[in-house]
């Protein structure tokens, strides 16, 4: 049995592209202990875990960055309300400004029933060298208001029918009353 091992090295040997490549000589493996490889494992960890931090820094820093949510929260809330507040003022100015203009025109004679008319056509009429009570001053030069008809003095015009048959249906009290009125 041997013979068949011979041939085949010797046909190795003769044809150098099938022959096997002998591996160069390698320095034998290197057996550690358990106690190296955990030193060795321990030490690359604590090489790792240098930069990190640990779980106190970690537990702070999640407690700081729950606080600045918080106070981003609580800064738009206050920027909401800002927001909320300009906005009322700018309206009660607006309203402020709205009544002065009405008390104006009421003192200049306007009739309370056509204040919101000059108001609102004087208004068209202010420009940024033009405040409203110079537009006012000339609209109602060009537009004097009309004073509004008076009653007849004292005169009462009663158009309703007496229900009692002709007879007057005005009680004592009624007639007294009447009387102090002076009518």
């Amino acid at each position: 049995m041997s013979e068949p091992n011979s041939t085949t090295q010797a046909t190795e040997a003769n044809n150098p592209a099938t022959a096997p490549e002998t591996a160069p000589e390698t320095a034998p493996e290197k057996t550690f202990t358990q106690a190296e490889v955990d030193s060795i494992v321990g030490k690359r960890i604590a090489k790792a875990m240098k930069g990190m931090p640990g779980e106190e820094e970690l537990t702070a820093f999640r407690a700081w960055k729950e606080s600045q949510q918080a106070e981003r929260e609580k800064q738009e809330q206050r920027d909401k309300e800002l927001s909320e507040s300009k906005t009322a003022l700018s309206a009660a100015q607006s309203e402020l400004e709205q009544l002065k203009r009405e008390r104006f025109l009421l003192d200049k004679g306007v009739p309370t029933g056509d204040v919101d008319y000059y108001a609102f056509k004087i208004g068209k009429l202010v420009t940024d060298t033009t405040d409203f009570e110079k537009a006012a001053e000339q609209f109602l030069k060009e537009h004097a208001p009309q004073e509004p008809a008076k009653p007849a003095g004292g005169v009462r015009v009663d158009f309703g029918a007496p229900l009692s048959g002709g007879k007057s249906s005005m009680t004592m009290s009624d007639y007294i009353n009447m009387k102090l009125r002076g009518k």
